[in-house]
């Protein structure tokens, strides 16, 4: 993910539905409603930006607020911006998160979401609070785009130009005859499910925009790939981040080939936790492929970005940071890597990287400048705190599998 292991995020609701391999799935609520002004024969292109996750304008009570973009998920909105329209409460119930934590949470009833120049009424969404979810903070004041909206419409997600296209036919759209197509099932939700293939074997995914991970799985069938698995690591002091808040805990990954139709995966890392989980296909497969989703006729193309292809195997630094409190910490390390080898510890201090002190204001100011540097340097050189010394440490980015 674009954070370097330090946060997964997970928007997807695993207590939601429980959507079986056999192609059953067993509501637990009822889905969440939003009605259009019944526009017809449109094409609408919306800027999208992309810090980790998918994040979009949208007007709400005369106001322009940040929504993430989740194919997995509900409409959300925060508790300031309910606070802000005061939408009527329709009633209050149980929510969970993939995380495993569940919160009594209010469903609002929004007058309208306007998305560019598609208006969105009587939205239903989840009223939700953010404070225990720090880069849900950084990204998001408004809330997310869930799966109620987005099964009204065709909308393709084009990473290269950083734009989102919306229309009611399939036909004002280009080069879809170079995509997959993939059958998806909705469920009761509208979440979309496909079939794919894991290490040979046929699984059942979830393509969740809300998740930043590329591949993610369920432990229980995480458990059934990782003794044939040829490379395993961990990565200490990991944390899954919701709506409902984080949780600390050891992150395992094992490598895998994906398979979905013509599109290939090969080498790549599957991530999972021992808590809980779903198994989704995360929004980092935008980078390499133009998702047009199309949930009325239940498909979803995947259509390659030229000189974008998948690279194989998976390259990181062997540790992420992250600022607390106006300190700068190590927040990861993968277990076995060159970082982890030289001593490094998550929790240790860092008072300068690349002999330059570290001057960022407060933790979103450094979310970003850690991910940058992280995602675009090969080598760097951290000064951090160990026994009362300063020690300076030098990090080269390593291929694990």
């Amino acid at each position: 993910m674009a954070l370097q292991n330090v946060v997964y995020l997970l928007f997807g609701l695993c207590c939601a539905v429980a959507f079986a391999q056999g192609g059953e799935d067993m509501p637990v609520f009822k889905p969440l409603k939003a009605t259009t002004t019944n526009a017809k024969d449109f094409y609408y292109e919306i800027p999208f930006e992309y810090p980790g996750a998918i994040i979009l304008k949208v007007g709400v009570g005369g106001t322009i607020y940040n929504f993430g973009l989740d194919t997995g998920g509900y409409t959300m909105i925060t508790d300031a911006l309910q606070k802000a329209c005061n939408f009527i409460i329709i009633k209050n119930e149980l929510l969970g998160s993939t995380n495993g934590l569940t919160k009594p949470t209010n469903i609002v009833r929004a007058d309208s979401l306007a998305i560019g120049n598609l208006v969105f009424n009587d939205v239903e969404a989840y009223q939700v609070n953010f404070d225990n979810s720090p880069t849900a903070q950084c990204l998001m004041d408004g809330g997310l785009i869930g799966s109620a909206i987005l099964k009204n419409y065709i909308w393709q997600i084009d990473y290269p130009n950083k734009k989102i296209i919306v229309t009611d036919r399939i036909s004002k759209l280009k080069s879809l005859d170079k995509a997959t197509k993939v059958h998806v099932h909705l469920n009761s939700h509208y979440q979309p499910y496909f079939m794919a293939q894991l290490n040979g074997h046929f699984q059942w995914f979830m393509f969740d925009t809300g998740c930043s991970s590329l591949l993610y799985l369920d432990p229980k069938d995480a458990a059934k790939y990782t003794a044939e698995a040829t490379a395993h690591a961990k990565i200490l002091g990991g944390t899954v981040e919701t709506h409902h808040g984080r949780v600390k805990d050891t992150i395992n990954v094992f490598k895998a080939d994906f398979e979905m139709g013509n599109l290939k995966l090969t080498g790549k890392p599957v991530h999972y936790r021992a808590g809980s989980g779903l198994n989704l296909v995360g929004s980092p497969i935008i980078k390499n492929y133009i998702v047009t989703l199309d949930f009325e006729d239940e498909a979803l193309y995947f259509e390659p970005i030229e000189g974008a292809e998948p690279k194989d195997g998976w390259q990181r630094f062997g540790f992420s940071l992250e600022y607390e409190a106006g300190i700068c910490k190590v927040a990861t390390i993968i277990q076995g890597s060159q970082p982890d080898k030289l001593g490094l510890k998550p929790g240790d201090v860092v008072t300068a990287i690349n002999n330059l002190k570290i001057t960022c204001a407060d933790y979103c100011d450094c979310r970003e400048t850690f991910r940058a540097m992280l995602e675009t340097e090969s080598v760097l050189t951290l000064t951090v705190q160990q026994n009362g010394k300063p020690k300076k440490i030098i990090i080269k980015k390593e291929k694990f599998f």
